[in-house]
């Protein structure tokens, strides 16, 4: 059965393409500390970013269509 994109949209992003807190821990300390912005939209947490980079990897999905939760397409692809 072939599901509309909306379905996946109320369904969510299934545990498997979330990174494990084992990993997370491994790999946080090699990830940038950027300095605290003064100005414009407050940054999102690195981890939800990556995990839809690598959400991107592992489904093939173009960037425009990462899922709304990761964050947005632009900011997940910038």
């Amino acid at each position: 059965m072939i599901h509309a994109e909306g379905d996946v949209a109320k369904r969510g992003v299934g545990k498997r393409f979330r990174l494990s807190d084992a990993f997370w821990e491994q790999i946080e300390p090699a990830l940038p500390q950027l300095p605290r912005q003064r100005t414009g939209r407050p940054r999102l947490p690195m981890r939800p970013i990556l995990e839809g980079i690598f959400y991107v990897l592992r489904t093939g999905i173009q960037w425009n269509a990462v899922p709304r939760e990761f964050g947005t397409s632009s900011t997940i692809h910038r």
